[in-house]
């Protein structure tokens, strides 16, 4: 049986964009829309097996945008450093006696990694 690699939903956030538009239109059908490859068969007018094979085509060219560009994994450690960050700032709080300007700073950096640097 087919069944759905949830790591290729999360690539289609990132390079969606780079798909040719049938190709998005059938993996975003399939991965967001959640419809089997049966219902998209008969909306797009071919068989199941032509479905499968553009979704298997798209996951390929999915996993190869992410080999050669790193983005999604470049967004993952991002958002690790972001939640460490956050867990300091969180200690430094508890601990008491840190400067308001220290605390903003934190706050900043935070802020510039999960809106600029991802």
């Amino acid at each position: 049986m087919f069944e759905k690699n949830l790591s290729v939903a999360f690539l289609l956030d990132f390079y969606s964009n780079l798909l040719d538009e049938r190709t998005r239109d059938i993996m975003e059908a399939y991965y967001e829309d959640d419809l089997s490859l049966s219902e998209i068969a008969d909306g797009e007018g071919i068989s199941r097996q032509g479905v499968r094979h553009i979704v298997k085509k798209g996951e390929e060219q999915l996993e190869f945008f992410e080999e050669k560009l790193g983005l999604a994994e470049h967004y993952e450690e991002l958002s690790l450093a972001a939640k460490k960050l956050e867990g300091v700032k969180a200690t430094l709080l508890e601990a008491g006696g840190v400067s308001d300007d220290t605390i903003t700073i934190l706050e900043e950096i935070i802020s510039t990694i999960l809106n600029k640097g991802i």
